[in-house]
């Protein structure tokens, strides 16, 4: 756990003094004084800008590639991978799922249940966290079909997308999660974005799950997206979102910011004008995923001082809370742009 009192070493600091998203360089303040509470494992204060140009927010200064791999100490990567439609734990719930996969995805999964596409049809979270777990990946469309997750920590979406009928293949700067990748049986690279050294024009589909946020040269890796994607291949990408309803709420205690591994945040807009320039076309932006109940419990614990990763719901949780977080996913059902999280797709020309 962080010392409050120490800082991020001086030398391991860079300064931007203009937007990592866009090059901007006119800017406002928007939080001073960060600090990580998500973690608790990173020292030191943190001061986030908000470009005036595409309004994405960033850190300045923030930690240097060299040295943020401290940030993460503590992070998702090291739990045990586990494939989101074939875990034995819930089989009742995945064979409802693969039914509505067959319907809405072009699946033909023995042993699905057919009328789970209704079950799912009339509940939006239910759908929501269907769609998300396999990251609205349509049935390949010939037997190579080939995905990359970029960031894949543990490994758990590779499981996913190989169920789906997919060679998948994982990039991971986690050293550890390698390892355990690898001894699963899986395709994982050590490695990030930009300089992946992964051969281009391979890859159907690319996926990013919270991951663009943490990249310190976004412009240059969305470059590379583009030219690792065979013509007409598509990204998917989600992470926090900017115009969040929890942000608003919780300010600089909203869990979204995670301080200082967020280096920048987008919005619809910031992120749309990242991909556009990079050279993708048909940008689009998906259905906001039913997430608010993870995010405003564990911002309510930060904003009490209490560790989020704790397994106790925070005073107040269950009386206000969760109806609080219930009422932000109905609104950003209706208004995706203020949904908790950001998703979008793209593709590639060709």
């Amino acid at each position: 756990m962080m010392n409050s009192s120490e800082n991020w070493p001086e030398q391991d600091l860079e300064w931007l003094g203009k937007c990592p998203a866009c090059g901007g360089e006119h800017r406002s303040q928007l939080f001073a004084g960060l600090r990580d509470l998500a973690f608790q494992v990173a020292p030191g204060t943190w001061t986030m800008w908000r470009c005036l140009g595409c309004e994405a927010a960033y850190l300045d200064p923030r930690p240097s590639e060299n040295s943020i791999g401290r940030a993460y100490q503590n992070y998702y990567t090291h739990k045990q991978p586990r494939s989101a439609i074939s875990d034995r734990r819930k089989r009742i719930k995945i064979r409802r799922q693969m039914g509505y996969y067959n319907a809405h995805y072009g699946y033909d999964f023995p042993g699905a249940w057919p009328f789970g596409k209704f079950i799912f049809k009339l509940d939006h979270a239910k759908a929501s966290r269907a769609d998300y777990a396999i990251r609205h990946l349509p049935a390949p469309s010939r037997k190579d079909a080939m995905v990359l997750d970029i960031g894949c920590g543990n490994g758990s979406f590779l499981l996913t997308a190989r169920d789906l009928g997919y060679a998948a293949v994982g990039l991971e700067p986690d050293g550890d999660a390698v390892k355990r990748g690898l001894a699963a049986g899986l395709d994982v690279r050590l490695g990030l974005l930009p300089d992946s050294g992964l051969p281009k024009s391979s890859f159907d589909y690319i996926f990013l799950n919270h991951v663009f946020e943490h990249l310190h040269r976004p412009r240059e890796a969305a470059a590379e997206i583009l030219s690792l994607l065979r013509p007409g291949g598509r990204v998917w990408l989600s992470q926090p979102n900017l115009n969040a309803i929890g942000l608003s709420l919780f300010g600089e205690f909203w869990r979204g910011l995670e301080t200082p591994r967020h280096l920048c945040l987008y919005t619809c807009k910031s992120l749309t004008r990242v991909l556009h320039e990079a050279g993708f076309i048909d940008i689009k932006m998906l259905p906001a995923e039913a997430v608010a109940e993870s995010y405003f419990r564990q911002s309510l614990a930060m904003q009490q001082g209490l560790n989020p990763q704790q397994t106790e719901s925070p005073p107040g949780w269950e009386i206000d809370g969760k109806k609080q977080a219930r009422a932000a996913d109905k609104a950003a059902f209706r208004t995706p742009e203020r949904g908790e999280s950001l998703a979008m797709t793209a593709r590639r020309p060709g």
